[in-house]
């Protein structure tokens, strides 16, 4: 009897050619080369999306028990409305003393840091440049600057306790820190008072013990002494429960140095050249630029105040001290500019800060330096012109041209990242913008409200749709 397939095989001379290496190819492994490959692949299948929790609600053993929204939820489960999840407390129901760590752990104490002084910030600095965030292989992590750490964490209007520290009780070596700044914030038409937790970290060594939950507690203490019940944070992982989800996109500046790196590699049927030409910065000058002063201040602020009515989630200004704290130029760490018009009236703002890399080996030791620039935000008279978002879209385009030759030309940048938040859909993959691996889930503490856009939409685990837009004005640091 012939081979049903034989005649499909003689059709297709390539195909089953391909299928013989394969079988062959299969027949040269290991039992346990078949067995770590098949374990493989179903790791692969049933992998979490970057929009799902690693684990049960029964299982976030801490944020089952704090005023967040919980996953879960189903018909039976009482809508929430938007606003505080948690009204019931008062500051006299709140405990003046820090709480206990030896009841937890014993061998640490608590302190409170001031960045402005030298020694407490080189504290702070070595903590997080050793054990900060570091992309999912190990291979990369922040390498913040003192005066970065400085500017991002003194922001007008913090208070003096907000920088918490642990400390070992016997060496007073620093193992842990968190930070809260102020951080009004416009939640579709709500005003609400709240703070911004930023650089949670533990050191590798302890990462066991605990501490981050304890850390938490102990900024929310602190924080509601001064009768703030909300707080904004963002993390990569997914906690109980995001208010959005966003995506990293990246847009190589110097290829041949991120190619070196491993950052960025050659398609499939594609080349160096081809890659290296596509990545190419223009030096222009599209626009009549120039860095952004004091003197520009009242222009900015009213322009910026007009855009944010795009977003659901606004960042408010309450003071013109704190609007110029987050975008003054500083050296080395935030570039701005507005752009003038031929009577010299501001038309635009945009900012982008800069934040380096350290590249490590397998030792945890440095190799390599990269710099990268991270969009921050941005205004334009444009925002208010709703012709399907065309004028707005075209004039981002050119700042964002303009921003990316600064970065490369004047800030030697490898890399100029952006997230899917504000508007960037409307230039992100125009200005050869690539998507990334790594998404940033934005959450709000003791606060409801419906689900938001955050420029992305998921078809399935691995195919996310990027949007125009998003309901999501803020940019955290």
């Amino acid at each position: 009897m012939s081979d049903p397939n034989e005649n499909n095989n003689k059709e297709n001379p390539d195909k089953f050619d391909q299928l013989k290496k394969l079988q062959e190819l299969l027949s040269q492994l290991t039992t346990e080369q078949h067995e770590a490959l098949k374990k493989k692949h179903e790791e692969y299948l049933n992998r979490k999306g970057p929009d799902e929790p690693s684990k049960t609600m029964e299982e976030f053993l801490f944020w089952k028990t704090q005023p967040v929204p919980q996953f879960g939820d189903n018909s039976e489960t009482p809508k929430l409305k938007q606003g505080p999840i948690d009204s019931s407390k008062k500051i006299a129901d709140i405990s003046t003393t820090p709480i206990n760590l030896s009841k937890n752990v014993e061998g640490f104490e608590w302190c409170t840091l001031d960045s402005q002084n030298d020694t407490h910030l080189e504290e702070i600095h070595s903590l997080l440049n050793e054990n900060y965030v570091e992309d999912l292989s190990s291979t990369m992590r922040f390498a913040y600057s003192k005066d970065f750490l400085k500017w991002a964490i003194s922001q007008p209007g913090t208070k003096s306790d907000w920088q918490v520290g642990i400390r070992v009780t016997t060496s007073k070596k620093l193992v842990a820190f968190i930070s809260a700044v102020p951080l009004h914030l416009k939640i579709n038409d709500e005003e609400v008072e709240s703070v911004e937790i930023n650089f949670l970290c533990v050191h590798k060594k302890l990462r066991s013990k605990r501490l981050a939950p304890i850390l938490i507690k102990e900024i929310t203490r602190r924080v509601n002494l001064y009768d703030i019940w909300q707080a904004l944070y963002t993390a990569g992982v997914v906690l109980p429960k995001p208010i959005t989800t966003t995506r990293y996109t990246h847009r190589p500046l110097n290829w041949d140095k991120l190619y070196d790196v491993g950052f960025v590699g050659v398609p499939e049927n594609g080349s160096e050249e081809e890659m290296k030409k596509k990545y190419v910065v223009k030096s222009k000058k599209n626009l009549k630029y120039v860095p952004f002063e004091e003197k520009y201040y009242d222009e900015v602020a009213l322009l910026f105040e007009q855009h944010q009515q795009r977003y659901k989630l606004q960042h408010i200004f309450k003071s013109k001290e704190e609007f110029l704290h987050q975008f003054l130029p500083r050296k080395d760490i935030l570039r701005s500019f507005v752009t003038l018009n031929d009577d010299g009236k501001v038309t635009d703002f945009i900012s982008y800060y800069i934040l380096p890399f350290n590249v490590l080996d397998d030792d945890d030791k440095i190799v390599e330096n990269l710099k990268v620039a991270y969009l921050f935000h941005y205004c334009s008279d444009c925002a208010s012109t709703l012709d399907d978002d065309r004028s707005l879209g075209a004039r981002l385009r050119l700042l964002v041209q303009d921003m990316l030759s600064d970065a490369y030309n004047e800030e030697k940048c490898d890399l100029f990242n952006c997230l899917t938040s504000q508007d960037n859909g409307l230039f992100i993959e125009q200005e050869n913008f690539g998507m990334g691996s790594g998404f940033l889930n934005f959450y709000l503490f003791n606060y409801f409200v419906d689900k938001m856009n955050g420029g992305v939409v998921k078809l399935s685990k691995d195919n996310w749709l990027l949007q125009k837009n998003s309901d999501i004005g803020i940019v955290m640091i």
